[in-house]
């Protein structure tokens, strides 16, 4: 898990232009989100990033935010190194009881 750098200024970048082929598609996905929590309205912030839409299939969009110039920038990142993929098979390897975790909002 990371933490605020308290070094790091607030930035407000603006919103990059939506493609006019997938506004509607854009405004109906933030309506979705809004509500369901997902994202809130605001009047006012310090901190902005731009989302980037991207088509999935001919029907969904799906939101990503680029945070790489705002929140990225002030949060220092635990060092924590990630295992070898085959060190987590093996572990596995005689696992009984697996359970699913729904990251469908986390990752495009």
């Amino acid at each position: 898990m990371g933490r605020d750098d308290p070094d790091v200024q607030p930035r407000f970048l603006k919103a990059r232009p939506v493609p006019y082929a997938l506004r509607v598609k854009v405004e109906k996905k933030l309506d979705k989100l809004e509500e369901e929590g997902v994202i809130v309205t605001v009047q006012h912030s310090e901190w902005a990033a731009p989302i980037g839409p991207v088509l999935k299939g001919k029907r969904t969009v799906k939101i990503c935010g680029d945070f790489k110039e705002t929140a990225n920038k002030a949060t220092k990142m635990e060092a924590y190194p990630l295992p070898w993929i085959e060190d987590l098979f093996a572990s596995l390897a005689r696992g009984t009881v697996l359970s699913k975790l729904d990251l469908s909002h986390v990752y495009p």
